[in-house]
C-alpha cells in the first residue's frame, strides 16, 4: 500500500515517497537510514623537505693570480748582473735580444769587459734613464749615459752614448797575493742572511772602528809602491763588504782604495746585496762577482 503525504513549508513543495509499507493491519518499523560513511582517504606519502645535494658540481677553481712582472729598474739591474756573471743568455732573455745584435755579436761584445756598474738615474713609467760605468780587463774604463724602455718584464729598446774614458793609468797592485780573495764571516751563511746581513742596520753593529781601519790603511799605503800615499785620499775598503758577508777585521779583507773608485763599488754592492736579499741571486754568487769586479781594479 502507497501512502501520499503533502507538506508545505516556505512556499516550496517538497513530494516525499515512502516505501517499504506493510500490510493493512501490520505494524512496520522502517529500517534505520543507511550511514554513508565518508571514502577514507589513501595514506598520505610523507613529503620530505628538499636538501641541497652533496653531490653538487663543485664551481670551478678561481684562477692562481698571476704574478706581475719585475719594475723597470730591477729588470736593468738583474740585466746587467747577468752580464756580470757572464750568464749572457739570461740577460738575453731579459731583453738583449731586442737590442739589434745576434747572439754571437751581442755576448762576444762584452769579452774585454771585467764587469759593469749600472745607476739608474730615474724612472718614468716604462723608461729607465741610466748611467753605466764599464771597467775592461786591461783596467781602463768607460762610462755611458742612456736609457732603456721596460714593458712587461723585458727591456724593449735602449740607447746608450759614450760620456767619457780614461786609460789604463795604474798597474793593479793587490793587497793580498793573488789579488784580492778577501776573507769572510762565518756568522753569514746563505741560511743565516735573513737574520744577519738582511736585517736594516745589521752591518753596523759589526763594523770596526776607524781608528782600527785607519791605523791599517796608513800601513798598508806605506808599504804600497803609490805615488800619492796621503791618507785622506783613500779609503778603506772591504773586498767582500759586510753587507755581503765579508770578514770585519780581518786585513785579508781591507784594502785602501782611491776614493772615487770606492764610490763605484759601493753602487755595485748595493746592487748585489738587494739581489741577495730578495732571493734573486745566492749569497755565494754575489760574493764571487764581486771579488772579480775588484781583482780587476787598478790599485795605487
Amino acid at each position: 500500500m502507497k501512502a501520499s503525504k503533502a507538506a508545505t513549508a516556505l512556499g516550496i513543495a517538497v513530494s516525499l515517497g515512502l516505501a517499504g509499507c506493510t500490510q493493512h493491519g501490520s505494524t512496520s518499523q522502517p529500517s534505520p537510514p543507511a550511514t554513508s560513511r565518508p571514502p577514507t582517504p589513501p595514506p598520505s606519502t610523507p613529503v620530505t623537505p628538499s636538501t641541497p645535494s652533496l653531490l653538487s658540481t663543485p664551481s670551478a677553481p678561481a684562477p692562481a693570480p698571476s704574478s706581475a712582472p719585475a719594475d723597470p729598474a730591477s729588470v736593468i739591474e738583474s740585466f746587467y748582473a747577468a752580464i756580470n756573471a757572464h750568464d749572457y743568455q739570461r740577460a738575453w732573455d731579459l731583453g738583449g735580444s731586442n737590442l739589434g745584435l745576434p747572439y754571437a755579436d751581442f755576448a762576444g761584445g762584452f769579452a774585454d769587459t771585467a764587469h759593469d756598474v749600472i745607476s739608474i738615474d730615474n724612472v718614468k713609467g716604462d723608461v729607465v734613464d741610466v748611467q753605466l760605468h764599464a771597467v775592461h780587463t786591461d783596467g781602463s774604463t768607460a762610462d755611458y749615459a742612456g736609457w732603456y724602455v721596460v714593458e712587461n718584464g723585458t727591456i724593449t729598446r735602449g740607447s746608450l752614448h759614450l760620456v767619457a774614458t780614461s786609460g789604463t793609468t795604474h798597474t793593479p797592485v793587490p793587497t793580498t797575493p793573488g789579488g784580492p780573495a778577501g776573507a769572510l764571516n762565518p756568522a753569514v751563511t746563505q741560511p743565516t742572511i735573513h737574520s744577519t746581513i738582511c736585517v736594516p742596520g745589521w752591518a753596523a753593529t759589526i763594523r770596526p772602528p776607524v781608528d782600527e781601519t785607519e791605523h791599517l790603511k796608513k800601513q798598508q799605503l806605506a808599504a804600497s809602491g803609490a805615488a800619492d800615499k796621503n791618507p785622506s785620499h783613500y779609503e778603506e775598503d772591504h773586498i767582500i763588504p759586510l753587507e755581503l758577508g765579508g770578514a770585519p777585521s780581518d786585513p785579508a779583507n781591507l784594502r785602501p782604495v782611491p776614493l772615487a773608485q770606492a764610490r763605484t763599488d759601493d753602487q755595485l754592492e748595493n746592487s748585489l746585496h738587494r739581489a741577495v736579499c730578495d732571493g734573486s741571486k745566492t749569497l755565494t754568487a754575489a760574493q764571487s762577482q764581486i771579488e772579480q769586479a775588484k781583482a780587476a781594479e787598478a790599485l795605487p
